[in-house]
């Protein structure tokens, strides 16, 4: 064989290698848009059982990039973000709000609370899958629906649904009962809203048959005798 056939196969092997890639991601996106996405193109995670004895459990901080944002914004990617929740505890509502992580901080300032993390999310993340760690304190803190800093927030008895179009800077979603007492046990859905998320799985299966039809031409032409 030719130096520039093994040249040809080399690279044709590659691109092959390349479209198995964009087919994957493309039949990826297809099952999530078949899956978890509603009617109002939000992806849906699973429902998240959180059961912790603290005053609140906090994801975050989300880090939002000023310029980052103006471009998926102007590309129509990321707007929108959901979070749907209700209280396992009739006796009590639940309390769902962003912030500033700045002034989340400063609220909770020597109060009890967990910091919700994953090491291994995806949208079908179980509540074993959650690690949480827990910050101590020993104040009471007052409740959260008599501050004025959130962004967002919804409180009440019943499912609740807090909604928040994302903006720059750090911020912090904070879950509680809606009275700021200890002993939180909450069912809660993340969402967000990404609108073309099913024109751009067809884009990737397309472009993967494009790629792989071509892999498989550079291939031939490599292997082939004259």
């Amino acid at each position: 064989m030719s130096a520039g056939k093994i040249i040809l196969l080399v690279f044709g092997i590659i691109v092959l290698l390349i479209s198995f890639g964009f087919l994957v991601g493309g039949g990826a996106l297809i099952w999530v848009d078949a899956t978890h996405v509603d009617d109002e193109e939000f992806i849906n995670s699973d429902t998240i059982n959180i059961e912790r004895d603290t005053h609140a459990v906090i994801t975050g901080p989300i880090d939002i990039d000023e310029e980052a944002l103006r471009v998926v914004n102007w590309m129509g990617i990321i707007t929108d973000f959901e979070i749907e929740g209700r209280s396992n505890d009739s006796s009590k509502g639940i309390f769902i709000g962003v912030a500033d992580e700045s002034d989340v901080e400063a609220y909770l300032s020597n109060v009890a609370y967990d910091e919700m993390t994953s090491l291994d999310f995806s949208w079908q993340l179980s509540s074993d899958d959650i690690i949480y760690t827990k910050h101590l304190g020993n104040s009471i803190p007052v409740a959260p629906t008599s501050e004025t800093f959130w962004t967002a927030s919804s409180h009440g008895n019943g499912t609740q649904t807090m909604a928040w179009e994302t903006e720059a800077g750090r911020h912090s979603i904070v879950l509680m009962n809606d009275d700021g007492s200890a002993g939180v046990d909450l069912s809660v859905i993340y969402k967000v809203k990404i609108p073309l998320i099913f024109g751009l799985s067809v884009g990737l299966l397309v472009g993967g048959i494009v790629v792989l039809i071509g892999g498989c031409f550079m291939v031939y032409f490599a292997v082939r005798r004259s």
